[in-house]
């Protein structure tokens, strides 16, 4: 926490009481909350002892809901504190970067507060593991971000927490280029061949190795395929979903089985994964007598040889998923009340997705100048700035590229940091001009 923290007790128990609080009206009544069996069942499956059947899922997230027991309420609790957790740690970012400790409570309190977040802490969903685990990353970076001292256990942390959110969600992966180019700076490559820096190198990459590497390996022996998650092959058929038909006869039978059960669905965009599950996958299993992960390796390989010789429709494909990572409104948000009345609960939502919508939209623009700025070595922005913008950036490209259907849920763990962002970037800016008016008026 902060230096002098008997100054900031108060500030630490008010974003603790606010937040559960908050929490606590926000889900009362009860919401609709997002929720996927396939957690519980690899859940279940930890608890049993049963292994057989595991590559569908990574398993950190699995391994938390069976440590809550599989209970509901349970799971809410360990979220919620996860939740209240990160937002300590955004005001201490916070303090650490104005040295104000009000405003730092109110950015603490924003990102505490956030509907969606806090939606997604009453669901069965990595998001909140996710949120957390992306939040104490950039946390700790922040607090040994120019330390000599210290350097193996830094590098150790910071490797050790962005391979456990790959094995939250394999997006994460994407990460690990992201955090050592800010751990080693790549440029004079020389640097990067000096003894502090392969010891950097070796020290951030072997927790990496270990969990990461680890756990393909575990899938390569069960399952026969070396990778992070069998979920592959849905995943990029949602992303070819509309340009499937260009598929050569090779792939035949898996293109009349995808096309069959999409004729069939009547899904919406956010429910295209079940034309594969509900139709092509079991379609497929049924006429080959192949396994879901053989299956899913095969639709990967169709996907693939969509995107490598259809680039400009998966280009269009991306464009569309990376405009919704980024905020576009969903179906309901859309839709006009009967009546035009609305509960005080729903207005407030409303407005408060309204909000962090707007506020996304800024980071958006901050992240995009970003880019120049470190180019061309503008110094109007800090280090860690440039690292959150880089790190929302990566996820964001590679989740319009590998995902479809739910990418605006993908920028969930993200609310924190974007809504950190923008309010101590805003509130820099305006001091630093109220400043500058006092100098000139006298």
């Amino acid at each position: 926490m902060p230096e002098q923290p008997h100054k900031f007790r108060k500030y630490v128990l008010g974003l603790v009481v606010l937040g559960a609080l908050g929490r606590l009206l926000m889900t009362l009544p009860p919401l609709d909350r997002p929720g996927d069996p396939s957690y519980l069942q690899m859940a279940q499956d930890i608890l049993r002892f049963n292994f057989h059947a595991w590559g569908d899922r990574t398993p950190l997230y699995p391994l938390v809901v069976a440590m809550c027991g599989l209970n509901l309420p349970v799971i809410w609790v360990a979220q919620s504190i996860l939740g209240i957790t990160a937002s300590l740690m955004i005001f201490d970012m916070a303090y650490r970067r104005t040295r104000h400790g009000l405003l730092s409570f109110v950015v603490g309190l924003v990102c505490s507060l956030i509907p969606e977040v806090i939606i997604f802490e009453g669901g069965v969903m990595a998001e909140t593991l996710t949120s957390f685990l992306l939040v104490t990353s950039v946390w700790l970076f922040t607090r040994w971000d120019g330390v000599r001292e210290d350097n193996i256990r830094k590098s150790l942390a910071l490797g050790s927490i962005v391979a456990l959110a790959g094995l939250t969600r394999p997006l994460m992966i994407c990460l690990v280029p992201v955090y050592y180019c800010f751990l080693i700076p790549v440029w004079p490559p020389a640097k990067m061949q000096r003894r502090e820096g392969l010891r950097t190198t070796f020290f951030f990459a072997l927790p990496i190795c270990v969990f990461i590497l680890g756990w393909c390996g575990f899938n390569y022996f069960n399952s026969g395929y070396f990778t992070p998650t069998t979920r592959a092959g849905q995943q990029l058929m949602d992303q070819v979903d509309p340009y499937v038909e260009l598929a050569p006869d090779r792939f035949a039978m898996l293109r009349d089985a995808w096309i069959q059960s999409r004729q069939r669905s009547t899904h919406t965009p956010d429910e295209i994964e079940d034309v594969y599950y509900r139709g092509a996958l079991p379609e497929v299993e049924r006429q080959t007598g192949k396994t879901e992960s053989q299956v899913s390796h095969e639709f990967a390989s169709l996907a693939l040889y969509l995107e490598i010789h259809h680039p400009l429709l998966c280009l269009r494909r991306a464009e569309l998923g990376w405009i919704e990572f980024w905020g576009e409104p969903s179906s309901e948000e859309v839709e006009w009340r009967q009546g035009g009345k609305a509960r005080l609960t729903e207005f407030a939502m409303a407005m408060a997705n309204l909000l962090v919508r707007e506020i996304k939209g800024a980071f958006l623009l901050l992240a995009l100048l970003s880019i120049p700025c470190a180019l061309f070595r503008v110094k109007a922005f800090s280090r860690h700035e440039h690292l959150i913008f880089a790190v929302a950036l990566m996820v964001s490209v590679c989740a319009a590229f590998t995902e479809f259907g739910s990418n605006r849920r993908f920028c969930v763990p993200f609310y924190m940091l974007i809504v950190y962002t923008v309010l101590t970037r805003g509130s820099i800016w305006i001091t630093a001009t109220s400043s500058e008016g006092v100098r000139a008026h006298f």
